[in-house]
């Protein structure tokens, strides 16, 4: 064999394997290329759920201050009716020393949140958020219902009320004994700070 034909041989060779590299090769840089975005788009997918997780973290930390507010306030509510247990009833008073119904729901917002509200049962009902039964909380207001409204006091949980109830009676908490009732709110849970609208009281 001549160092020609030798030559021309191992040259064939030398192109078949760089063919061959070639062809293995291919499929994994392809894959290479193709890895990148999958990466990228499982990054995106993570940083996105982390910021829906913070998100909801501060909701939650939100709401929970706002109810943390609410029932300081509640309570509050319910500190000052339980001051005026034991004065006796006594119509058109506002107390300090006496209440008829209104009055004394009006006296207890006003010195415990510092909420006006009219010294008439009807009127206080109209100026307030309504509420069904089944949404009743302690701090929210129960009007009899006999048609029109005629008494209200100050729910107190557990089917009971702070009220003043009638001439000779005093300032006590009791159960609810009347059939027909309206429900009012006072205290409503705002998601953001306001400014709470004082109205005059009707004497």
């Amino acid at each position: 064999m001549s160092v020609a034909t030798l030559r021309a041989r191992m040259g064939v060779t030398a192109a078949f394997l760089t063919a061959g590299l070639a062809v293995t090769m291919t499929p994994a840089m392809t894959a290479t290329a193709v890895a990148t975005p999958v990466h990228a788009a499982k990054t995106t997918t993570h940083h996105a759920a982390s910021r829906a997780a913070a998100r909801h973290a501060r909701r939650a930390a939100h709401r929970a201050r706002i109810m943390h507010h609410h029932n300081r306030l509640v309570s509050k509510v319910m500190h000052e009716a339980r001051k005026q247990k034991g004065k006796p009833y006594s119509y058109g008073a506002a107390g300090p020393h006496a209440f008829d119904c209104s009055g004394l729901v009006m006296y207890v917002f006003q010195h415990s949140v510092h909420r006006s509200l009219p010294h008439n049962a009807a009127q206080q009902y109209h100026s307030l958020q309504h509420i069904k039964r089944r949404h009743l909380r302690r701090g929210d207001l129960v009007f009899t219902d006999n048609g029109y409204i005629s008494h209200v006091g100050i729910y107190a949980g557990h089917h009971h009320w702070w009220v003043a109830p009638q001439t000779g009676e005093r300032v006590h908490k009791q159960r609810i004994y009347h059939a027909h009732f309206l429900y009012a709110r006072v205290l409503v849970i705002h998601k953001h700070k306001h400014k709470h609208h004082h109205r005059k009281h009707h004497h």
